[in-house]
C-alpha cells in the first residue's frame, strides 16, 4: 500500500519541524503569534485553520544577517513616528557564565524626521528580582553590525 502526502501536509510538516527547531534554540517565547496559533492548529488537526494559519506564516515579515534577525509582528503609525513591534535575536548574552538568550522584544521607533531609536530588551528573573537588559549589552562589540542591519530593516519596511 502505497500512501503519500500532500503538498499541503508536507508543508505543514516542514513549517511545524521549522518552529519546533526555534523553540529549541531560542525558546518558546521566541515564537509569533501566527507560529503559536499554527501549532494550535496543528495539534487540533484542523485542516483548515492550518491552511489559515500556513498562508499568514508565509506572509510573516522576517529579516535577517549573518547577526540579527527581526520579526515584525505589527507596525503603528503615529503623528510623529512610525514603530515597528516585533522581536530582535540578537547574539547571546553570557554575564558570570550564565547565557541569557538573544531575543528581545521592542521596536523600532522611525521618527517623520529619519532619525530612528532602538528600544529592544530582555526581562529576566535574577536572585528573585527582575533585571532588564537592552539591544546594547547584547550586542557589544558589534554596533555597527546592528546599525547597519537596522538600516536595512526600515529600508525594507518603508
Amino acid at each position: 500500500m502505497n500512501k503519500s502526502i500532500t503538498t499541503e501536509q508536507f508543508f505543514g510538516l516542514e513549517k511545524t519541524n521549522e518552529i519546533l527547531e526555534k523553540i529549541f534554540k531560542y525558546g518558546i517565547l521566541s515564537i509569533t503569534k501566527n507560529e503559536k496559533l499554527f501549532l494550535d492548529a496543528i495539534s487540533m488537526s484542523d485542516s483548515e485553520s492550518i491552511l489559515s494559519m500556513m498562508d499568514r506564516l508565509n506572509n510573516d515579515t522576517v529579516l535577517e544577517d549573518k547577526y540579527f534577525k527581526f520579526e515584525l509582528d505589527e507596525i503603528v503609525y503615529d503623528d510623529d513616528c512610525i514603530e515597528y513591534v516585533g522581536v530582535l535575536y540578537t547574539p547571546d548574552l553570557y554575564i558570570n557564565n550564565v547565557m541569557i538568550e538573544g531575543n528581545l522584544v521592542g521596536r523600532i521607533v522611525l521618527f517623520n524626521t529619519g532619525d530612528y531609536s532602538i528600544e529592544f530588551e530582555k526581562t529576566i528573573i535574577e536572585k528573585g528580582e527582575e533585571v532588564q537588559y537592552d539591544v546594547f549589552e547584547f550586542c557589544n562589540g558589534l554596533e555597527y553590525e546592528l546599525d547597519s542591519f537596522i538600516d536595512y530593516v526600515i529600508q525594507e519596511l518603508e
